[in-house]
């Protein structure tokens, strides 16, 4: 009995020196958590990490390219996450509310480090008829057949999943027994499955050039954010059977959406608006998606 006492004593001895020893080599570790599923902002941010077209810390990356496609200017962000909850929403006020806000204004409150106009859910909150679902909570779900206005899921994990021509009842709290997180109501889907989505919705002026805003998966965590434009100072936009070959030509776009475009199209990187550089002005917004980091910058 003595013996394995002693034998006992030793092993705690062991494992509480090693649990000293874990300690003090983590001392110097930053300490995080990741971000909760609710409306607080992402970590505050070492602005010194921004470079002109780059960003990066250790739980996410973005990337910035920009160019010309036949004339129309584009801008393109391909952002990689180490957790979904990097993936969020926010409202100007509430979304259970009407209040607009400058997105720039919305992405620094919310420490984003990537953001984009969302579905301007205001808009839809008018006809009665859409779903909004934000960071777990479904403010509205009374979906009615209204062709092409598709839907887009982000569940639990950060994955896409496209609805198309949705009817009541078709959207619930989950999707393949994961809790939906978002939920959009704008469209359509530009790609749906790796497959494009062949038709053209009225509510989307098909065929007026104007600017565009998309959002992508592009795998595992990896999602691109697209928008062209402008239409104006003889620059050239893309009417919307342009804008769709132009997404769904680009490779690894698994699930890709369209968000409110227009005067609404914008892209905040490093808290400032880089879509359309001759003119800063931007249009009040609803809401944004954006993403965060949940790295302890400073």
């Amino acid at each position: 009995m003595k013996k394995l006492f002693a034998l006992l004593a030793a092993l705690l001895l062991v494992c509480t020196a090693g649990a000293f020893a874990m300690a003090e080599e983590d001392d110097d570790d930053p300490v995080f958590s990741y971000l909760p599923i609710d409306f607080s902002p992402g970590m505050p941010l070492d602005r010194s990490k921004f470079t002109r077209d780059s960003y990066v810390d250790p739980s996410i990356s973005v990337k910035i390219t920009t160019g010309d496609e036949n004339g129309v200017l584009y801008w393109i962000a391909d952002v990689e996450i180490d957790h979904p909850s990097q993936l969020r929403t926010a409202a100007a006020e509430s979304f259970d509310k009407k209040g607009t806000e400058y997105g720039s204004v919305l992405a620094r409150r919310m420490n984003a480090v990537l953001a984009v106009d969302g579905d301007f859910y205001c808009y839809a909150s008018n006809n009665d008829v859409h779903v909004t679902i934000r960071q777990g909570i479904t403010f509205q779900n009374s979906l009615l057949p209204r062709p092409c206005q598709d839907v887009l899921l982000i569940d639990e994990d950060g994955d896409f999943h496209g609805v198309e021509d949705p009817r009541a009842g078709d959207v619930g709290t989950e999707i393949n027994g994961k809790r939906i997180i978002n939920a959009f109501y704008f469209g359509p889907l530009l790609v749906n499955n790796g497959a494009i989505r062949v038709k053209a919705p009225s509510h989307m002026g098909p065929e007026q050039p104007s600017q565009r805003v998309a959002i992508a998966q592009t795998g595992r965590l990896k999602y691109r954010v697209i928008v062209t434009g402008p239409n104006r100072r003889g620059s050239k936009a893309f009417n919307f059977d342009q804008w769709r070959a132009f997404v769904a030509g680009m490779d690894d776009i698994q699930v890709a959406y369209n968000l409110d475009g227009g005067h609404s199209a914008v892209l905040i990187f490093n808290f400032e608006k880089i879509n359309d550089p001759e003119n800063r002005n931007e249009r009040p917004l609803s809401d944004i998606i954006y993403f965060a980091s949940y790295w302890p910058n400073v």
